[in-house]
């Protein structure tokens, strides 16, 4: 049996990753059939299938083959038919009862315990052991205790290890310088048994004379133990040191994310700045021309109306939201609307003598002119004041009040000189008013006669030269 055991494990269940824990030979109960085997399996890898295998020998007979397989937790009851006598037969009770006689009651009751084993062991569904003898159930359990299923105790189940190839030729040799059958297996058993033991001996022996260099080999493992301790030292050392590196590339990394974060607000706060700068800011000199520019001369006048523009455009200046918010913007648009009406008084008084100048100037003027029976030239006068029609123009868009009145004081000045009346404009009261004035000379100095025909010249005279003004 140990033969056909060693040759099923290594034809059929090794290529399959299969260990051969029991088996025994049966038949079908009431039939006359070819004997096959039934075989008690586990898988070599995890998780572990346990299995039930039905081998028979091929027609030819000379090889096995494998017939059908069950699982060993389908199987719900073992019947070993009597607990008390022997019997070879026995029952199995999957989706069907199947029922067998082994060849001999001894390989029953092996393979009967090698179920219980397994099924102790791997199932959660315990297997029905029905007219099994209790004795051969407490066998396969250790005295003292019952036996865990997923404990750590040692495996219940005979361990199979496969021959090398030199321990195969080295039994065959065995085998054929054996001077029995190989079918006296009896006789051939002891025989390896009484060699095992005179090895067993002389293993024995040998360790007892080398027990020195098993008190050095156990000196070197404790020293290695030593220098395995200090390794696992110095490697928690490390793990310390690496888990400190990660937590300072932590801090690296989040410092880095903080230093990006502030150099963009910064560039973000630089743009703000020089938006503010570059549209609110009035050069000193525009400023200093506002406060203490000559209104009187060309140059200054220039300068005054560059400043006064600027300061327009720096007043107008569109704010992006949340700028009017800004102390410094506040303080910047009330130091240019102090400006803007410091530069609209001083711009409106200036203005204000210079009407008043010119309207002695156009007396005078009057005065000198009344002889010659001419109208006086205004062009001195014009071109006076043409220099401030861009500041007039500035006054009337950013403070229209005090242009306004002006506009009036000018007006009443202008009705207090010698018979200017209120309608038309401005020019056109002083055209008249110099017109009657020197239509009056004409008619004192001509006569009365002629004063028909002299009004009607001067009348013409008149309109060319409103037509050339």
């Amino acid at each position: 049996m140990t033969a056909i055991k060693h040759a099923l494990q290594r034809d059929i269940f090794t290529p399959n990753d299969e260990r051969l824990l029991s088996i025994v030979n049966v038949c079908k109960a009431g039939k006359k059939k070819k004997n096959c085997f039934l075989c008690a399996t586990v898988t070599t890898e995890r998780p572990v299938q346990v299995k039930m295998v039905k081998v028979k020998k091929s027609d030819k007979g000379d090889f096995y083959k494998r017939q059908i397989a069950w699982a060993l937790r389908d199987l719900a009851v073992v019947d070993a038919k009597d607990a008390i006598k022997e019997n070879p037969e026995f029952d199995l009770h999957f989706e069907k009862i199947y029922k067998w006689v082994a060849s001999s009651t001894a390989e029953k009751n092996a393979f009967i315990s090698c179920i219980w084993k397994l099924n102790q062991r791997y199932l959660r569904k315990k297997i029905d052991f029905v007219n099994v003898s209790s004795q051969l159930l407490e066998e396969s359990v250790p005295s003292g205790e019952n036996q865990s299923v997923t404990g750590g105790d040692e495996e219940v189940v005979d361990v199979y290890q496969e021959l090398n190839a030199r321990e195969e030729q080295d039994i065959e040799i065995m085998m054929e310088g054996c001077e029995c059958a190989i079918s006296n297996a009896e006789a051939f058993a002891e025989r390896l048994s009484r060699e095992l033991q005179v090895l067993d001996g002389a293993n024995i022996q040998s360790i007892m004379a080398s027990e020195k260099q098993v008190n050095i080999l156990m000196k070197l493992l404790d020293e290695a133990l030593k220098e395995v301790d200090q390794i696992e030292l110095k490697l928690s050392s490390y793990e310390e040191m690496l888990q400190s590196v990660k937590e300072q590339m932590d801090q690296i990394s989040e410092s880095n994310h903080l230093i990006h974060l502030s150099n963009t607000n910064n560039v973000k706060l630089l743009s703000e700045i020089e938006f503010l700068v570059n549209h609110m800011d009035l050069a000193k000199g525009h400023i200093k021309a506002l406060q203490e520019g000559d209104l009187a001369s060309s140059r200054g006048i220039e300068a005054c109306t560059n400043a006064a523009d600027a300061l327009l455009q720096c007043m107008n200046v569109a704010l992006r939201p949340g700028h009017d918010m800004l102390l410094a913007v506040k303080q910047q648009q009330q130091r240019f609307s102090d400006l803007r009406e410091q530069f609209a008084r001083r711009l409106a008084s200036h203005l204000n003598n210079v009407f008043v100048q010119q309207g002695h100037d156009q007396s005078s003027t009057l005065a000198q002119h009344s002889v010659e029976l001419a109208l006086p030239n205004h062009h001195p006068f014009h071109r006076d004041l043409l220099r401030y029609a861009k500041l007039m123009e500035w006054l009337k868009s950013t403070d229209y009040g005090k242009y306004e009145g002006l506009t009036k004081r000018v007006l009443k000045i202008l009705r207090k000189k010698k018979g200017w009346v209120s309608s038309g404009s401005f020019l056109g009261k002083a055209f008249q008013a110099q017109y009657r004035c020197s239509m009056a000379r004409a008619c004192l100095a001509y006569g009365e006669s002629s004063k028909e025909g002299t009004v009607v010249g001067a009348q013409r005279t008149r309109d060319r030269t409103l037509e050339g003004r």
